[in-house]
This record gives structure tokens, C-alpha cells and sequence, in this order.
């Protein structure tokens, strides 16, 4: 496990603690697992997407923390959360938090800021969201960042597209780069409200969008 990093953040009068993998650590052991794929064919590289903390997440947290009646009480679940700093916020108000992604190593940091933060109703999982399960079906999903890679893009939609007939409340934050109106355009038709951010970032502004989804 790598080293981890407290980071605190503010959102109204909740106070989230994150914990955030060291970034030379991280780096370096990306560099180890580089190495190794050249040499293993059958060795698996994954980007260290999940270790960092994107300007999504916290237009996402911005965003709930304005309009916590859409998750107060529910059953939320955020796939591909990363850190997971969204989940962290939202367990405050929801029933039950359910955290995932496909990296065991986000699963296992993700544990770690639940623990700091002593939350009782968040249970984060290792889930795939290109292999979700049939029986899927949350009350809220929260996707923050996900629309990075095109060609998933079709995956992911038909995902959505599912989740909203199942009647989920879907809230989606992504950064307003060009990619991303390919993605987001066939989902409009869902959208019930938006809402425009400017995320500031290690001395970055980043513009994000953040959407509602529903049938």
C-alpha cells in the first residue's frame, strides 16, 4: 500500500477528510509496472487514473452539497470514484453509500478515508463498470469524470441509458473539454438540470459541467 497523504476539504458545514496516495510513490511504481509489461505480454498496465483528485470530483461535491434533497435518504452508489471524495460527502446524507472501482488499489485507499472519517454507512467494493451486474439498480449513481476515454464512450452510454429506465437518478460531472460533447450531446435529452463550475486546481482553473439525469 502506498503512503498516504490527509487532505481536508470543506463542503457548507461538512468537513471530508481524503486521504490521497503520495504522488512519487505512485509514480514510481507506475514506472516498476511499465517495465514489467514490456517484459510480461500478459502483464496488464493501468494508468494511476484513480490516485489523483480531479476537478470533476469536486464540481460533483460542489454540486450535492447545494442540492442534497436529490440523495438525502437514498441508496447512492458511485462507480469509478477513485478517491472517492463524492461518496465521502454524500454518506452524510444518504442511507447507504456504495463506493467501487476496478482498481483494488482505489478500493483499498478508499477504506482508509472511510475509516478516517468514521463512516458507518459507506462500503467501498472492486466493480468493473463495464461489467455491471444484471441485478444493478441504484436509487442515485454518481459518475464524476468517467467520459475520458472515446472508445468506451459507447459502453458507458449504453449503461446510462439502461440505469434511467430503471428509474436511477443519475448526477454526472465532467470537465467541459472537446471529447466530451460527444459523449454528453446523446445524453441531453435526459438532462433535468446542469449547473457550470470553475475548479481550481493546483493553480489551474478547470471548467466543469455538472448534470441530472432522468427518465
Amino acid at each position: 500500500m502506498y503512503s498516504l497523504l490527509t487532505h481536508t476539504f470543506q463542503f457548507n458545514d461538512k468537513t471530508i477528510t481524503l486521504l490521497i496516495p503520495d504522488k512519487e510513490a505512485i509514480q514510481t511504481q507506475y514506472l516498476r509496472d511499465k517495465e514489467l509489461a514490456v517484459k510480461d505480454p500478459l502483464f496488464v498496465l493501468h494508468e494511476p487514473y484513480w490516485a489523483k483528485l480531479w476537478p470533476a470530483a469536486i464540481a460533483l461535491c460542489k454540486y450535492i452539497a447545494a442540492n442534497t434533497h436529490l440523495i438525502q435518504d437514498k441508496k447512492v452508489y458511485e462507480i469509478a470514484a477513485g478517491l472517492g471524495l463524492p461518496s465521502l460527502l454524500s454518506a452524510h446524507y444518504a442511507a447507504e453509500m456504495h463506493c467501487s472501482d476496478y482498481h483494488k488499489d482505489a478500493v483499498e485507499t478508499m477504506k482508509q478515508s472511510v475509516l478516517q472519517n468514521q463512516l458507518a454507512n459507506v462500503f467501498p467494493s472492486v466493480l468493473d463498470w463495464q461489467d455491471i451486474p444484471a441485478n444493478f439498480k441504484p436509487e442515485v449513481l454518481l459518475l464524476s469524470d468517467v467520459n475520458y476515454a472515446p472508445d468506451a464512450f459507447s459502453i458507458l452510454q449504453q449503461l446510462i441509458q439502461q440505469l434511467l429506465q430503471r428509474e436511477t437518478l443519475i448526477i454526472l460531472s465532467t470537465p467541459q473539454r472537446l471529447v466530451a460533447k460527444t459523449f454528453i450531446t446523446p445524453l441531453l435529452e435526459y438532462c433535468k438540470h446542469s449547473e457550470n463550475y470553475s475548479i481550481v486546481v493546483d493553480g489551474v482553473t478547470w471548467e466543469t459541467s455538472v448534470f441530472v439525469l432522468q427518465q
